[in-house]
């Protein structure tokens, strides 16, 4: 296994590896919204003292996950808490999906767990049912590959296991109606990762938190305390998860980018010679089917400036993934580029 887990955004391997774009580059490899939250000045008193007080950045992050205060814990993005996570807990058997985030795979098994993994909610199921796995990690909806495991199962994943169920949330502000953070003051092994980067397209100011009774997140506060959050990012992060009347016509304006690129990927795929199959979760769209054909086009796309994400590493499937972001100029260069593709490949 690599050592370093590659990931969308990285514009300078993008150039290194094919150039320059003449036009600049349209950054579609990462899941971060294009539409970012609007951040006003930062007032001096924020740079100047010690982030100590949380309370406005607990108050408003109790409103928007329905947890209790004592129930959430911020961190510096969810990278960290899914690094953080596996090292408190004894080497054990975790269930991890077998195409997702890769993240998770490489500090579960680097501390020490062992991997099982599962494809679908039925064949985690049965893992749990079967005392197959100690621990469960979900990402939820998955990225790349949309799926989302709905709470029924989730419960009865819950209660098949022993150990620690960890939903990662990262995806789950443009339907937060499916979210499991209702549950963790009742299910103390159960921790939710939500963040703050993705729908609110503030991925720089790293902060996510930890919605968990869980007596792990002792460990986990120990960990990122006194001042593991800077106070301007926090005092960012306060004001766009209280801004609600912006959070409604944000889940909007994805919803309708959504579509209209879920349309245009739609026709263009319908005239590839093999099967391609789209799926996503609002803040993305996947591409699955022959590893070739994809990887082909991730390179006509990036010959015309623009990155999709490529080199997901998906285990017991020949399927291959190409992720698309939200274009923000209403799929203007996209389907450009795929028009001129078509041409190209004579579809």
């Amino acid at each position: 296994m690599s050592d370093v887990c590659e990931h969308g955004g990285n514009l300078q391997a993008a150039t290194e590896r094919f150039g320059l774009p003449a036009g600049g580059w349209q950054d579609l490899s990462t899941g971060i919204s294009p539409w970012g939250y609007p951040v006003s000045q930062v007032p001096s008193h924020v740079w100047q003292h010690l982030p100590i007080d949380r309370i406005p950045l607990m108050n408003a992050a109790q409103n928007v996950y329905g947890v209790s205060a004592e129930c959430i814990f911020p961190v510096p993005g969810t990278q960290a808490a899914i690094a953080a996570v596996p090292r408190f807990l004894p080497a054990a058997r975790v269930a991890l999906p077998s195409c997702g985030y890769h993240e998770h795979q490489y500090h579960w098994t680097n501390t020490g767990h062992t991997p099982v993994f599962y494809s679908t909610a039925d064949e985690l199921l049965q893992l749990a049912k079967n005392g197959a796995v100690d621990h469960v990690v979900v990402i939820n909806p998955n990225n790349p590959t949309g799926q989302r495991i709905c709470r029924a199962d989730l419960q009865k994943v819950y209660q098949s296991i022993a150990g620690v169920l960890l939903v990662d949330e990262a995806f789950m502000d443009f339907q937060p109606e499916h979210t499991m953070a209702a549950f963790v003051a009742q299910q103390p092994r159960l921790v939710v990762l939500r963040s703050v980067g993705k729908f609110f397209g503030l991925a720089g100011i790293r902060v996510g938190f930890v919605l968990s009774c869980h007596a792990q997140i002792k460990n986990i506060k120990h960990l990122f305390e006194p001042w593991g959050v800077s106070g301007p990012a926090m005092w960012v992060a306060e004001q766009a998860l209280s801004d609600r009347d912006w959070q409604q016509a944000q889940r909007q304006r994805i919803d309708n980018t959504f579509q209209s690129l879920t349309t245009l990927l739609q026709a263009f795929t319908e005239r590839l010679p093999t099967k391609i199959t789209l799926s996503g979760a609002g803040l993305f769209i996947s591409l699955a089917g022959h590893e070739a054909l994809l990887h082909a086009l991730h390179n006509a796309l990036a010959a015309r400036g623009i990155y999709t994400r490529w080199g997901y590493q998906c285990r017991r499937s020949a399927t291959a993934y190409l992720r698309f972001g939200l274009p923000d100029d209403d799929n203007v260069r996209l389907q450009s580029a795929l028009h001129a593709i078509q041409q190209e490949w004579k579809l």
